[in-house]
């Protein structure tokens, strides 16, 4: 190997070894990335290599595209069409079916973040379509906790 040295115990042999990186999306699971771990024989010191950067990127960029087709699919075969879910929260028309359907199109973070919401709860979207009113929330927010606690009640007796 070149004049790279261990830097917990300053010995020169070193080897190149592949090991497993586990990276987890919402809504997706979990996912082994392989990478290559620059190891000490002297000491056992293993340090990441900068090459790996560009794998566990590459690797986020598509999990992230991944959850966002899974997100949606859930969304829709709860019923929500693509088109409501735009027009409640003014989305262009398309945006959706873009970020499902194009693999160019990767949406932003805060794209990513909004259907995360939608999807954990859905009742935002009524939020949204009723123009944000603070009481309105209110009373949606009151609506789906009695609505969770009576499904956690009928598990207790069943």
């Amino acid at each position: 190997m070149d004049d790279r040295r261990c830097v917990y115990c300053d010995s020169d042999e070193l080897f190149i070894k592949s090991d497993s990186l586990e990276l987890y999306e919402p809504f997706l699971g979990a996912h082994q990335v392989v990478i290559e771990v620059l190891t000490c024989r002297k000491c056992g010191f293993e340090e990441y290599l900068p090459s790996n950067d560009r794998t566990i990127e590459r690797a986020l960029s598509d999990l992230k595209k991944a959850s966002m087709v899974h997100l949606l699919n859930d969304l829709n075969s709860s019923g929500l069409t693509n088109a409501y879910m735009e027009r409640a929260l003014g989305l262009p028309a398309r945006t959706l079916a873009r970020w499902k359907n194009e693999a160019s199109i990767m949406p932003s973070a805060a794209g990513h973040a909004l259907m995360r919401l939608i999807r954990t709860f859905p009742w935002l979207l009524q939020v949204a379509e009723a123009g944000f009113d603070e009481q309105k929330a209110q009373i949606l927010l009151l609506t789906a906790a009695g609505k969770e606690e009576e499904g956690s009640c009928e598990s207790l007796v069943l």
